[in-house]
């Protein structure tokens, strides 16, 4: 016969065979659960979170004066990052300030002389006006005489005096429009000063514009709302023009899941989808599908695949599917680059 068991070995087996029921009955329970969830949703452990990472790069050469930045901080858009060493650059202002001052006083020194020979011109008409009625008084006195002379009225050198009188005032009268012409020709010339000054000081507010604008280039600020990352700057480093001083990840933050093609015609446009990260394992996240990619990867691929080859092997290919997170505080946990599994229901 037998060994008889004792009241504690059979306590024993009787748990021992209990919790083999208990394991069973989980595993049962997630084999089905597992078997009716994949049949009714797609899901996908090929996805990651993404941000813009925007390089902010100096648009000048110089020495840096001033860094406003910590590591991962979070700042603001507008928020200066960056101060360069801008006494250079400010004298380049002063200098363009001064050359638009100096072309602007040309151009009311040739308008004054413009002004001056308009008044010359004036005046010489005004003598000619004189000079004119001078002709036509002394060109009566003239005639009149010639015909006294001719009756022995008048003699001849009274005639020859009267003749002598008219003869200076058309010489005078020839002077004076010979006088117009003269001043009519400077006043043109300092006219024709005027306009090229003008231009030139147009060109001067471009230069000042210029200037102002390169002093801007001093500043580097953030271009968007976002965090800063690694700082590898220092106060006083000279930098060169179009250098890399910091990175900038965006705030806004979505979720990019490469989906099987297979899984394609499985989800569709603004269906919502859960979300959870690695690395938040007790935290969902939701979200909506917002796009699909119009390619598949391997098509962005630098180089692509060519079945043409012979070396053809179906490979099952995956699309990008862009996914918008909804609003959540829990949102701020993600990080660009983690790892997420994506599950959605299956459409009809």
């Amino acid at each position: 016969m037998g060994k008889q068991q004792t009241k504690g070995e059979k306590r024993m087996n009787r748990t021992l065979s209990a919790i083999a029921w208990i394991f069973i009955i989980i595993g049962i329970t997630a084999v089905a659960w597992f078997y009716f969830f994949s049949s009714s949703h797609v899901n996908t452990n090929d996805a990651q979170v993404r941000q813009y990472i925007t390089p902010v790069s100096s648009k000048v050469s110089g020495f840096i004066k001033k860094v406003n930045f910590e590591e991962n901080q979070f700042v603001h858009k507008g928020d200066t990052l960056v101060v360069i060493d801008n006494r250079e650059f400010q004298n380049q202002i002063d200098i363009a300030e001064a050359n638009l001052e100096s072309t602007s006083q040309s151009v009311l020194t040739y308008e004054k002389a413009v002004d001056t020979k308009s008044s010359d011109v004036n005046i010489v008409n005004a003598n000619i006006e004189a000079a004119k009625i001078e002709v036509w008084r002394t060109e009566k006195d003239y005639n009149r005489f010639k015909n006294l002379v001719q009756e022995d009225a008048a003699t001849v050198q009274q005639f020859e005096e009267v003749e002598a009188k008219y003869k200076q005032a058309k010489a005078s009268l020839s002077a004076l429009e010979q006088q117009r012409n003269a001043v009519n020709v400077s006043a043109s010339a300092e006219q024709t000063k005027v306009a090229p000054a003008k231009t030139q000081i147009l060109q001067r507010k471009a230069q000042l514009n210029d200037a102002k604008l390169t002093l801007s280039y001093t500043y580097v600020v953030a271009p968007y709302d976002g965090w800063v990352g690694t700082k590898n700057i220092q106060e006083g480093q000279l930098i060169k023009e179009g250098q890399a001083l910091v990175q900038v990840v965006s705030k806004e933050k979505w979720i990019v899941a490469n989906f099987k093609e297979t899984q394609i015609g499985e989800i569709d446009l603004d269906q919502p989808v859960i979300i959870k990260a690695d690395a938040y394992k007790n935290i969902e996240f939701e979200g909506k599908i917002e796009s699909l990619s119009p390619a598949s990867g391997s098509e962005f691929a630098l180089i692509k695949p060519d079945n043409a080859t012979g070396n053809f092997v179906k490979i099952e290919q995956r699309f990008p599917v862009k996914i918008i997170l909804k609003e959540s505080k829990n949102n701020e946990k993600l990080r660009t680059g983690m790892n997420v599994n994506v599950s959605a229901e299956k459409v009809n």
